[in-house]
């Protein structure tokens, strides 16, 4: 079992699903996944927005990121963004974690996989 960080720089289908499509199956392969989204992310996790986006021929997107959760992923925000996009904790989903980038660093320490889209 390991470490694996995704950082996730859009709100954008090409940036979110192989972000949930390599997060969620590292999880069910039993590693620890980390995501982090960056201020550039902020559109997609308004409430409602994951579960409206959907690709042809991708799983569904709120499953994948369902998946992730349940297997014990972390979903983080930048806290950065708040500030920097105009937005409060209370704009965004509440299944997401506000953290710094140090905290995100501190915690993916010793990763084995690092991806960013």
């Amino acid at each position: 079992m390991g470490k694996v960080a995704i950082v996730c720089n859009g709100s954008e289908p090409k940036s979110l699903f192989p972000t949930f499509v390599l997060g969620s199956s590292a999880a069910a392969s039993g590693d620890t996944v980390y995501v982090f989204f960056t201020p550039g992310a902020v559109a997609a996790l308004k409430p409602g927005v994951i579960e409206g986006t959907k690709k042809k021929g991708y799983p569904d997107l709120i499953e994948m990121w369902n998946g992730v959760k349940t297997l014990g992923g972390k979903l983080y925000f930048c806290e950065l963004g708040l500030e920097a996009c105009d937005v409060k904790k209370e704009d965004l989903r509440n299944d997401i974690e506000l953290v710094g980038a140090t905290t995100f660093l501190t915690e993916i320490q010793g990763a084995q996989t690092t991806f960013s889209f």
